[in-house]
């Protein structure tokens, strides 16, 4: 795992389990998590996770706190009017990183919205049956693998072009057809 992402794991998500806060954790980290391990050639960065919408300002407030503890920055963002809690950490004493994010998700007819920078989606409320996982000795929680892996299929139909990193999660995650689909002039073998 990569070192600056220990903190998170090791404070602010106990933290937010204490407050009785429930997330789902999606992205890279829901990604590896599928797998079972680690597999990006660059550790993966951040983590990602979604919040419903009436435990969203109650998880900026406990944020906030925890940045102010530990030296970190904060910052509430707002893209396609979706509200985004970020925290960053200095890297090398020089340079804010983003390194934990949380957005809110949205109940409404009997189906969950998540904004993202591309747009929104609706889903089914089975999006908020939480998978327990472990990965290197951490425990979190993510959404099933079926919505993982539709959440990354849906990213990919909003790009045209993709960082490395979107291969080498499409090369565990999709079957062989489904990633010639995105990556036709790839190689589907894992690294």
């Amino acid at each position: 795992m990569n070192e600056c992402l220990k903190p998170f794991f090791e404070q602010v998500l106990p933290i937010i389990e204490s407050n009785k806060i429930k997330y789902w954790i999606y992205g890279g980290i829901g990604y590896a998590s599928m797998i079972g391990k680690f597999y990006r050639s660059k550790p993966n960065p951040d983590v990602d996770l979604f919040v419903l919408e009436n435990d969203f300002e109650k998880i900026e407030e406990i944020l906030e706190k925890l940045c102010n503890k530990n030296g970190w920055k904060t910052c509430k963002t707002f893209l396609n009017i979706r509200p985004k809690v970020e925290i960053s950490t200095l890297k090398n004493k020089k340079e804010w990183k983003e390194r934990f994010s949380v957005v809110p998700a949205y109940l409404k007819n009997k189906q969950v919205e998540l904004k993202f920078r591309e747009g929104s989606g609706k889903y089914s409320l089975n999006i908020l049956n939480r998978e327990k996982r472990s990965l290197e000795g951490y425990n979190f929680f993510t959404v099933s693998n079926e919505f993982l892996k539709k959440l990354f299929m849906e990213y990919l139909d909003s790009k045209q072009k993709y960082p490395s990193k979107r291969m080498e999660d499409a090369r565990y995650i999709l079957t062989k057809e489904e990633f010639t689909k995105y990556f036709p002039n790839q190689s589907y073998e894992k690294s």
